[in-house]
């Protein structure tokens, strides 16, 4: 799968903007640091797993025996994919649902995507924003979440 450096130059500022605006950063810019270790995770884990499985997984909110909200990368990824416009008209990401980008890339269709070519090109965009997502996590500051610091 071949991305070109200047598409994913070119995609490191939204991403930046898209960590803040989703919650994973904080108002003084910075990030746990298990949503770094899941955002370098989410890369392998669709070419190892496949685009819709690890959409699903990532699909989990806060609860059990995660830590943070591996969802909220699912929102980065659908703050990324719309278009300015779009974005505009969303006032609060709080209420944004994880789920709406794999509704976009099933189409709105029931569980799969229908053509390979469909799939492969949903997998290198999907790809780009998060290898962007991932380098952009580098402008904030990463924290160690103080719960574990005191164990």
């Amino acid at each position: 799968m071949i991305t070109n450096k200047k598409e994913i130059q070119d995609l490191i500022p939204m991403a930046m903007v898209a960590i803040e605006k989703v919650g994973i950063a904080n108002e003084d810019r910075e990030i746990e640091d298990v949503y770094e270790g899941y955002i370098n995770a989410l890369g392998p884990s669709i070419l190892q797993s496949g685009l819709l499985p690890t959409l699903v997984f990532y699909n989990k909110g806060k609860g059990g025996n995660s830590e943070g909200e591996l969802c909220l990368w699912l929102k980065a990824l659908y703050y990324m994919d719309l278009s300015e416009e779009e974005r505009r008209n969303i006032r609060d990401w709080q209420h944004v649902e994880p789920t709406e980008i794999i509704r976009k890339v099933i189409n709105g269709k029931g569980g799969e995507i229908k053509s390979i070519s469909v799939a492969r090109e949903w997998e290198k965009k999907i790809l780009q924003y998060v290898i962007a997502l991932k380098l952009a996590t580098r402008t904030f500051i990463i924290k160690e979440k103080k719960e574990r610091r005191s164990e």
